[in-house]
């Protein structure tokens, strides 16, 4: 505001303008409301701005605040767990980790002829999980390969049902075994006329039911001069001549052609120990001991250890093979009446598998898997 137009308030004031200069004046006067009022909106409108300018800024710093607290907050509990799930698995000896590794490595040998090749690998996982990762393998002549696989996730100490996937061509056909006193799924001749069509130059591995309960020893006995591999003996637990089954045996129990031997059972060979800068490193080898196939009671009493083994453990056992194994009737039942034989798995030549054939104390067989000669005489 400058001197000129505060004189002239003054004078309008006071009464002493003109008729023109009062007109003059309250137009100047307008012009000057006008203009402070627009100065005094843009100044808001600035105001405005500028606070709006401030929240956004403010809602952006605790947003990048509450997302930096979330992460560092999701990955304190997963080093908290993953410290928490490694300690949950070691806990024990033997530790949790090797408890569930010994239980799929062995019910796989008990009720898989081929289940013994291989073993199962295990790895923690975040949030108190553990995967176990098994290969299933066939033996064919003097070759063994990967049919399959089957992963199990556990979480503490509940087991899932194993993911199973095959490789290769698969078949329908599922081999079992004919307990004595039975009939074979297809005749007695059927699988023993498709052997002696398959030509000569290739190996088999088949399903041999026997025609009478046979002791451990003498069935080794009377394999031990043929140029074929016993791989797996079946085992008569009471519950295979159940008659509503025929006398059929798709779910055998038995044991493979040496002892089951556990951890405890192996023999400590060496022992060394190293200094580090974080502490000592001791390594040891084991071996496992000496047996012979005439000492027949070495092979039960690590049968019956194996299945006393699993019976503590059940429920896991039941997932791995999609049922009831009924345990501790099986182990009465063989306390009661010994270790006899109703079946066994073979490979080899095939003219000499259908050698067997001739046999009376041979009943059918159940062909398996055929393959190129790769044998490698036993003889």
């Amino acid at each position: 505001m400058n001197e000129e137009f505060k004189r002239k308030l003054e004078a309008y004031e006071k009464g002493e303008l003109s008729e023109e200069e009062i007109e003059a004046f309250e137009e100047e006067l307008d012009q000057f409301e006008e203009g402070r009022e627009s100065i005094q909106h843009k100044g808001r409108g600035m105001n405005d701005k500028r606070q709006k300018r401030i929240l956004r800024r403010g809602k952006w710093k605790a947003r990048f605040q509450t997302a930096l607290t979330a992460i560092l907050l999701t990955a304190l509990f997963f080093i908290v767990s993953s410290i928490l799930t490694s300690i949950y698995y070691a806990w024990g000896t033997p530790d949790r980790r090797d408890v569930y590794r010994n239980v799929i490595d062995h019910t796989l040998t008990v009720t898989n002829p081929y289940g013994y090749i291989g073993g199962t690998s295990v790895q923690t996982k975040t949030f108190f999980r553990l995967e176990a990762t098994r290969d299933l393998n066939k033996t064919v002549g003097s070759d063994t390969f990967q049919v399959g696989e089957i992963n199990i996730d556990f979480l503490f100490s509940k087991m899932s049902y194993p993911a199973e996937e095959s490789y290769g061509r698969q078949s329908s056909f599922m081999p079992a075994f004919s307990y004595p006193g039975y009939q074979s799924r297809d005749g007695v001749n059927s699988q023993w006329t498709r052997l002696e069509q398959i030509p000569e130059g290739t190996v088999v591995s088949a399903y041999v039911s026997l025609s009478e309960l046979i002791g451990t020893k003498d069935l080794f006995e009377r394999f031990e001069d043929r140029d074929m591999q016993l791989i797996w003996l079946a085992v008569d637990t009471g519950m295979e001549s159940n008659s509503e089954m025929e006398g059929i045996v798709s779910t055998p129990i038995g044991f493979p052609s040496f002892p089951i031997w556990h951890e405890d059972d192996m023999i400590l060979d060496s022992r060394e120990e190293e200094e580090g800068f974080f502490g000592g490193v001791v390594s040891e080898s084991y071996y496992s001991p000496n047996y012979s196939t005439d000492d027949e009671e070495i092979f039960h009493q690590q049968f019956m250890k194996t299945l006393s083994f699993l019976e503590d453990h059940e429920k896991m056992v039941s997932n791995l093979v999609f049922g009831e194994l009924d345990l501790t009737d099986r182990i009465t039942y063989l306390k009661e009446n010994g270790v006899k034989h109703y079946g066994v798995v073979v490979t080899g030549p095939t003219k000499e598998i259908l050698k067997l054939k001739k046999e009376p104390w041979i009943g059918s067989i159940e062909v398996d898997e055929v393959g190129f000669w790769n044998w490698i005489s036993m003889e």
